[in-house]
């Protein structure tokens, strides 16, 4: 397995911590960093959103929260206090949160380092101790981000083409 660039983690700690403030209305801070084994495939949190990355960059990103925490934030993007069960609005607002983060520092990559890159539609994984598989020649470095709700992991497991 190569190593992983820490030229395209910090986009995605950067993105993160930028589109909870700003589109979620939710601070939130890195508090951990690990680089996940590629024999550990279960992920923290209940409910995970996936986006694949295609073209020079490649690979994926993936979003995993508690319920409680994915429940709390989906209320507060669509401000709206009365959403207090887990049902298709968090689903739809949690791939949404997915899709702001993936495409931000997507687009941060290409323009600080050149090449091409698109995103998936997000995917959502749901259930306690759900697993994710990540490529295992392609290195998967995990954040852990802090709210005032409960923590929350963004694992990214991306390369380019050269490598």
């Amino acid at each position: 397995m190569s190593k992983p660039k820490i030229e395209y983690i910090n986009p995605f700690i950067k993105s993160t911590i930028d589109s909870m403030k700003s589109m979620v209305f939710t601070d939130c801070e890195r508090v951990g960093l690990f680089i996940k084994d590629s024999k550990k495939k279960s992920i923290t949190g209940d409910i995970s959103v996936m986006v694949s990355m295609f073209g020079t960059l490649k690979g994926v990103v993936v979003m995993s929260f508690s319920r409680k925490l994915a429940i709390h934030l989906v209320s507060s993007m669509l401000m709206d206090e009365g959403i207090d069960d887990f049902n298709d609005d968090v689903i739809d607002g949690i791939g949404e949160i997915g899709n702001l983060v993936a495409g931000t520092a997507k687009s941060q990559i290409v323009q600080s380092f050149g090449g091409s890159a698109t995103i998936s539609i997000p995917t959502i994984l749901s259930g306690s101790n759900h697993s994710i598989h990540h490529h295992n020649k392609i290195p998967c470095v995990g954040c852990v981000f802090n709210t005032s709700h409960g923590k929350f992991t963004v694992e990214v497991a991306l390369t380019t083409e050269e490598n």
